[in-house]
């Protein structure tokens, strides 16, 4: 494992609440991380949410890599989720992380001795879940609020992180704990929560050299057999506050400071059993600390008090040792020729932005403004698990089972709609993480690897302004016709597996609404579409090479796959050309069933997405075997069944269902399934190895909060 903690850190911030450190740059710890008090408790037999608070954050700043560099330029894309209810809280933080050069994805591994690699930047991705229970709350009763005692929880939480380096950085963890939360002045707070501590990390540096070559452990040192390193239970410290700035003059009651911590002690090597592992390497007690940060609340500075913090600005400092655990005095990812990189502390200052996207927002004109402000008028939120067992994985497995954790939000404001999903996959050892690949010969195709399976995290945004809410008319709904918008939206993927992918993609177009009978939908897109990726297949075979010397930091060369005769692209970056797409959903209850039977659902989807070339850009040339084709990532149908409102009645419908679907997936990611030349889709001897089209049965769970 490499530096996924400190990106966890970095990315995923220090949020008291449980441990599992939610996003970094949240925007409003005043809201995500006080424990409510209840002046009134709700009388539910199930969870009442009474706060549902959602937002999105950009947020830049320059800082260390970890065995890379002690310099690297970060962007943040995170979204943030916050509710309260009848017994406590819920946090779930999802965050798309992006360096430049100086962090560089495959084939470079390092750039401390060889800083002119030409690799593209690595893309990380992490995400946490956790919650509070408060004691007042479960006992229904005041005790635990004395004096400047504002309560005390029980908090419990769980996060993951990948990324797309050669050395596939990656983790899990767990944690849970208690939280004590005073009352600072202005309404502030202050929370400190002692938890404890569970991680598992991934790496291909922590595999055998015989795994991993240069990268993995050298003797005689033996490696984790499978890159995963278990490190045992430890303690943790966690800290956070927030209190506007009341005591100033009227004229400047915009600000707010808040500040963070975490202390993640000694955890060791991870080593077990007969692993001989590098004492240099034993992790060490981490200090991630944020001691303040000033907020500007622009939307109440700009539009009034009814906009407060709609629209956030901040600056905040950053301060953190021993990133990842790593020594900064002995570790070798730390120390270059004897002496400290730089790479394993942080001493920052970096900035921000962020946008309310929740219903609470007292005294928002149900109209919107004059600045078209959102009003929320629905939202609803839901946390899924469900189960692929026949998966496909191109170029590695034909049937491979994926774990899916997943997070969806749904919005519809004053002039359309807001969609948000994102997932969290995790394969089985026939798609494994980096360094096995087939195009290595670390695993063969279809077979169980030596590597633990890969980690992908995938998230996609839709946006729809519609003609009537715009213009103010009816005239776009007509018969069976609900509406017509405008539609945009984006994707990210990235994953730790050996081809190093990093997706980008734009859509933008029209949405046609249609009502369906028993309260259903059908939506229809045509939109334009463009990608940008990344591959390792995508080098030239000498990409490895540098000013340091032949390959990277003095070791052989990399070498590719490119055929003779095309340049490849200078930073394995995939520039797609424009093309179309189609994507089409609908849903339907069953409400023609008998009355006893009213606890079931349909709904589909569909994705078609036009071929897009090859992905060279410039002068660069790419070959035939890379085109792409037409795409179809579908699930014709999917049936739910309700299963709060089949135990609990009416009040409950949706807050728990089970489902059961199937998917289908033909030229999975655009490669073609038709091209005999195609070396992720068939073999050498023109066989078929049908990794390229993914058809399967899904089921799961998910639950409304």
């Amino acid at each position: 494992m490499t530096w996924a903690r400190v990106l966890l850190g970095v990315a995923a911030g220090f949020v008291i609440c449980g441990g599992a450190q939610a996003a970094d740059q949240a925007p409003d710890v005043r809201v995500s991380t006080k424990a409510p008090k209840l002046e009134a408790k709700p009388k539910a037999e199930l969870p009442f949410f009474f706060i549902n608070d959602n937002r999105i954050t950009y947020s830049w700043f320059r800082g260390a890599a970890p065995g890379y560099t002690d310099k690297t330029n970060y962007n943040l894309a995170t979204y943030t989720h916050f509710d309260a209810w009848a017994y406590g809280t819920n946090l779930v933080a999802l965050s798309y992380i992006t360096t430049d050069h100086s962090a560089p994805t495959a084939p470079c591994v390092g750039t401390i001795s060889a800083p002119l690699g030409q690799c593209a930047g690595a893309n990380y991705a992490s995400a946490s879940v956790h919650s509070t229970l408060g004691w007042n709350e479960l006992f229904d009763t005041k005790a635990f609020s004395v004096g400047p005692l504002a309560g005390i929880s029980f908090v419990a939480g769980a996060s993951a992180f990948t990324g797309n380096l050669l050395t596939a950085p990656g983790g899990n963890d767990v944690t849970a704990g208690l939280q004590f939360t005073f009352g600072l002045p202005y309404k502030g707070y202050f929370n400190v929560s002692p938890v404890f501590w569970k991680t598992w990390g991934y790496g291909a540096n922590v595999l055998p050299f015989s795994i991993s070559g240069f990268i993995g452990t050298a003797p005689p040192f033996t490696g984790f057999p499978d890159g995963i390193v278990p490190f045992p239970g430890s303690w943790g410290f966690d800290f956070n506050y927030d209190m506007p700035l009341g005591f100033l003059p009227e004229s400047l009651q915009y600000f707010s400071i808040s500040g963070r911590g975490s202390i993640r002690d000694f955890r060791g090597t991870g080593a077990y059993g007969s692993i001989v592992a590098d004492r240099r390497s034993s992790r060490v007690t981490t200090y991630s600390l944020e001691p303040i940060r000033v907020t500007l609340d622009a939307g109440k500075l700009f539009w009034g008090p009814q906009y407060s913090h709609l629209v956030d600005v901040w600056a905040a400092w950053k301060y953190e040792r021993n990133v990842s655990g790593y020594n900064e005095r002995v570790d070798p990812t730390c120390v270059t020729r004897g002496a400290y990189n730089g790479s394993c502390s942080n001493n920052t200052v970096y900035a921000g932005i962020s946008m309310k996207l929740g219903q609470d927002i007292p005294g928002m004109p149900a109209v919107g403004s004059v600045f078209g402000a959102p009003f929320f008028q629905r939202i609803d939120n839901r946390l899924g698990y469900g189960v692929l067992p026949n998966a496909t994985a191109p170029g590695q497995s034909a049937s491979t089972l994926k774990q899916v954790y997943s997070f969806s939000h749904e919005n519809i404001w004053s002039y359309g709609t807001n969609t948000f999903y994102t997932e969290y996959l995790r394969s089985d050892r026939t798609d494994p993480g980096s360094p096995c690949s087939t195009l290595l010969n670390e695993a063969a195709f279809g077979q169980i690897a030596p590597c633990a399976g890969g980690d992908e995290i995938n998230a996609s945004l839709r946006s729809t302004f519609g003609f009537n809410e715009i213009f103010h008319t009816e005239a776009f709904r007509h018969g069976a016709l609900r509406n017509v918008s405008f539609e945009v939206g984006g994707e990210f993927r990235t994953a730790d597996t050996f081809l190093a992918p990093a997706k980008k993609a734009v859509v933008a177009g029209l949405q046609f609404a249609f009502d369906l009978p028993y309260q259903g939908y059908l939506k229809i897109a045509p939109l334009y579409y463009q990608e940008w990726n990344h591959s390792i297949t995508a080098y030239s075979n000498i990409a490895g090479n540098t000013a340091a010397g032949p390959g990277v930091i003095g070791w052989l060369p990399y070498t590719g796959v490119m055929p003779p005769g095309f340049t490849g692209t200078i930073d394995g970056n995939l520039h797609y050309r424009p093309t179309w797409a189609l994507e089409v959903g609908y849903g339907m209850d069953l409400g023609f069933l008998p009355e006893s039977m009213q606890y079931f659902s349909i709904s589909g989807r569909a994705g078609i997405y036009g071929p897009k070339g090859n992905g060279a850009y410039g002068a660069y040339t790419l070959p035939p075997s890379m085109n792409t084709a037409i795409e179809i990532n579908a699930e014709p149908i999917r049936l739910t069944f309700d299963v709060s409102k089949a135990l609990w009645g009416q009040k409950y419908a949706h807050l728990v269902d089970a489902f059961v679907a199937y998917r289908y997936w033909k030229n999975k990611y655009g490669l073609d399934d038709g091209n005999v030349a195609n070396r992720s889709c068939f073999f050498a001897n023109g066989t078929n190895n049908r990794s390229c089209t993914e058809q399967t049965v899904y089921t799961g769970v998910s639950v409304a909060f």
